[in-house]
């Protein structure tokens, strides 16, 4: 289902909310990303009346899918684990179909390290001087290392007590925590510094942090193994969701200012609507709630939280192939680099699992700013050039197809919340706290799991808050 569809759908919601316009809402949801539309559904089971508003002009939010390039491939959220409860059922509610994927992310030849322009194999990396790591880790590439050292030396017995205030001794650095199992800084700026997962660098991430979310995939993995998206792209997953809104989604309405009175709530919009409820749950990330005016304003260690919780810088290129060059010049299409062309994941999302549909190509942390800074039709130039410069035989066959950046978005200003060291413990438990009738739920005040399925979990949350208030 293209956007076009889900225009109808929403028109639909409009004109059903045109005819009761007179009737109160019990509720406003701001953001239509999954938390949101979910929130929605749940308070609409309870008998409420409900208006979602969406700055944007689609729903979705982090879900984002290309829907008009090939293999359909994902700025955002990207699949999910066979613990994801929640996620399949919003799937099956959403009437969606969920697929296996891992065989199209993690096929084909193995992923190849490129330094100073030169290619190592897995093998010759592993024996190279170049490499920095200790004896036990040289046989991993860059980008496995992290991972494997916070999955061997995980602090917390029970992952879930990882934003107990109590633990604040442990909230240090990602860096810190390196260094305690021996990486040197060369090692730390290859193994996470050239392209962070989170934050700018190690030194910005709480390590508290990296150890709920190791905890979180241990129990996927103890799932089931599988790696499931939704047939002709994720984005049709909010698309569904949205359907079952019996009230307004109404897009392309951006809130500038949320007042929260003894009665109710009175939310402003740029293009000068208002909209009043008996309350209000607001989905919308810290990175742009702090742009908006609240009444009540925020205070102590939730304003803290609102004010310097982080968001990654990503952006992503999306590159075609007019012919596989792979081929010719007998290397893999994956490719980690520590060049400006970033790194480099192929895409299988074709009628044939082994074609490749496109090249994925992800800029992190301060990558992210330098391609941003150039503006997106010289920075897809940029990744081009770069890219037939390392692959002579590249030349004239890729095509920049596609640009996205979370941080130059102006609903979301980075890809996905992450803690500061000391921010754990400092504002963890209390950042969703409601303030007056204004409610707080997304991803970013999740406390069991992460990405979507923590999404959906603060949903409930909400619901349940809002239900009993």
């Amino acid at each position: 289902m293209g956007m076009a569809a889900t225009g109808a759908v929403l028109a639909a919601g409009s004109a059903r909310a045109a005819i009761a316009r007179d009737k109160p809402i019990d509720v406003i949801v701001l953001g239509a990303g999954v938390s949101g539309l979910n929130t929605a559904a749940l308070l609409e089971k309870e008998g409420l009346k409900v208006l979602v508003l969406e700055g944007r002009q689609r729903v979705g939010g982090r879900v984002f899918t290309l829907l008009d390039q090939p293999g359909y491939p994902e700025m955002g959220f990207n699949s999910m684990g066979e613990g994801y409860g929640r996620g399949l059922d919003a799937a099956k509610r959403a009437g969606v179909e969920m697929v296996d994927v891992g065989p199209r992310f993690y096929g084909g030849p193995q992923q190849e390290v490129w330094l100073g322009g030169k290619r190592l194999t897995r093998e010759e990396w592993a024996r190279s001087p170049l490499n920095p790591f200790p004896d036990a880790l040289k046989g991993n590439l860059p980008g496995e290392v992290v991972g494997k050292l916070i999955a061997q030396h995980n602090r917390l017995a029970d992952f879930s007590t990882w934003n107990d205030p109590a633990n604040t001794a442990l909230d240090i650095s990602l860096n810190a925590f390196l260094k305690a199992q021996g990486l040197s800084d060369a090692a730390i700026r290859l193994a996470n510094d050239l392209s962070p997962y989170y934050g700018q660098s190690s030194f910005d991430v709480a390590q508290l942090m990296m150890e709920f979310n190791d905890g979180f995939i241990k129990t996927q993995m103890a799932a089931g193994k599988r790696t499931l998206a939704v047939r002709g792209g994720n984005l049709n997953l909010p698309i569904g969701m949205a359907k079952l809104i019996k009230g307004d989604v109404l897009l392309g309405k951006e809130v500038v200012a949320i007042d929260s009175q003894a009665a109710g709530v009175e939310v402003r919009c740029l293009d000068g609507s208002v909209y009043r409820a008996g309350r209000v749950v607001c989905s919308l990330p810290f990175s742009t709630l702090r742009t908006i005016s609240m009444t009540p304003g925020f205070s102590g260690a939730q304003a803290q939280a609102v004010q310097t919780l982080g968001y990654n810088a990503l952006t992503i290129a999306f590159l075609t192939a007019s012919e596989p060059f792979w081929l010719s010049d007998g290397l893999s299409p994956a490719m980690f680099t520590d060049d400006q062309l970033g790194t480099i994941l192929p895409q299988r999302f074709g009628a044939d699992p082994n074609q490749i549909s496109g090249l994925m190509v992800q800029a992190r942390g301060n990558l992210a700013a330098v391609w941003d800074a150039m503006g997106k039709e010289a920075a897809l130039a940029h990744v081009v050039s770069r890219l037939e410069t390392l692959r002579p035989a590249a030349k004239g066959k890729v095509k920049g197809a596609a640009l996205f950046s979370w941080a130059r978005e102006r609903f979301t200003l980075g890809q996905i919340a992450y803690f500061k060291p000391g921010q754990v413990t400092a504002f963890a438990k209390v950042m969703a706290a409601p303030l007056g009738r204004v409610h707080f739920c997304g991803e970013h005040t999740a406390e069991g799991a992460r990405g979507l399925e923590g999404a959906l979990e603060s949903s409930e949350r909400v619901a349940l808050e809002v239900l009993t208030a």
